[in-house]
């Protein structure tokens, strides 16, 4: 779905903002984005709150121009357009002051938008019902109606991954991840990495989704020690860190600083401290490193010299397990994650 790209300024050349708005809800409407996405766009092309009545799913939505829900209300004083084909719908910008040059261009065209995405062949693809199901803002029957789409009753599972062409029938692009929705659990053996989350009904998919984004920033890569695929509901309290704490605050900290520095000569750092972690043995570890045990113990006595704790010590792993999660976080954001270990 496209970024809100901010509000039009009447300085802007008439001509380019006009085409910045139909190119705008030209790409909402071919991504089969959610009708409040439009009244959102709405709002943050026209700088002012916008409001959508869909008479026919008796909803009301308004949002101001950053795109947050405000109280259901409407109001014939504000400028308005018909939504075509669907008496007694109306989108509106809640304008105070003059109008603004584009105003009459962004209602036209949020209006058409709303119509393509609510007519007989709103849902026509699967891509389109999976964003619709996982918006937060949508109706529980629009919700429900996108499941029937994709066929998917009883718990759904939400898979979240980087992986920008992942196969599936009900897989879509959702900011900057792949999402799809599978019936049960991903195979655990699949060469992927992503996080999952488990939404137990339609109303829960939108939390679901965030959820699964948090498992993914825990994630290691495929061919890595540590797992690639992550379910939240798994983490327990680790979820609670991962959720709490953003990549920025988690890099601020001294042991991660840590890490950064080992892994500028020592490349192997996070690899060797998630296997030690993992496994029972420091020789089930070097086995899954595929390295000599002498080799794994000069690798932790010179991690332990640079770190300033044992890992092999009672408390220097659990310090560890805490450094190498915060680490994952910090580099959440990353593309891939987890390349340097």
């Amino acid at each position: 779905m496209h970024e809100l790209i901010g509000r039009l300024e009447v300085t802007d050349d008439a001509a380019a903002g006009a085409l910045r708005v139909i190119d705008h809800f030209d790409g909402l409407t071919e991504e089969r984005a959610s009708v409040a996405a439009v009244v959102r766009a709405t709002a943050a092309l026209a700088g002012c709150p916008a409001g959508l009545h869909d008479a026919g799913r008796g909803i009301t939505r308004r949002y101001d121009s950053r795109g947050h829900s405000l109280p259901e209300a409407e109001s014939r004083s504000w400028a308005r357009a018909a939504v075509p084909g669907s008496p007694g719908s109306w989108v509106w910008l809640e304008r105070t002051g003059e109008a603004r040059p584009l105003d009459a261009l962004i209602l036209e065209r949020s209006v058409r938008a709303v119509r393509t995405l609510t007519g007989d062949f709103a849902y026509h693809s699967a891509a389109a019902a999976v964003r619709i199901a996982c918006d937060p803002d949508v109706s529980d029957a629009d919700r429900v109606e996108a499941l029937g789409i994709l066929h998917l009753t009883g718990p759904v599972t939400v898979v979240v991954t980087t992986v920008f062409d992942l196969a599936g029938p009900r897989a879509t692009r959702i900011g900057a991840h792949t999402v799809a929705l599978v019936p049960g659990a991903p195979d655990p053996h699949r060469d992927l990495r992503a996080g999952t989350a488990v939404a137990q009904v339609p109303a829960h998919l939108p939390a679901a989704l965030e959820r699964a984004r948090v498992a993914l920033r825990l994630t290691d890569r495929v061919d890595g020690p540590g797992p690639s695929l992550v379910a939240y509901d798994d983490l327990g309290a680790l979820a609670v860190l991962a959720e709490r704490i953003t990549p920025r605050e988690a890099a601020a900290t001294d042991d991660v600083h840590r890490l950064d520095q080992v892994l500028l000569t020592r490349p192997w750092a996070i690899d060797t401290l998630q296997a030690v972690l993992d496994q029972a043995s420091l020789r089930q570890a070097a086995i899954g490193l595929h390295i000599h045990h002498s080799t794994l113990q000069d690798r932790l006595s010179w991690l332990s010299s640079q770190l300033g704790y044992a890992v092999t010590k009672p408390g220097g792993r659990q310090r560890a397990a805490v450094a190498v999660l915060l680490w994952r976080i910090a580099h959440s954001e990353d593309e891939p994650v987890g390349s340097e270990g």
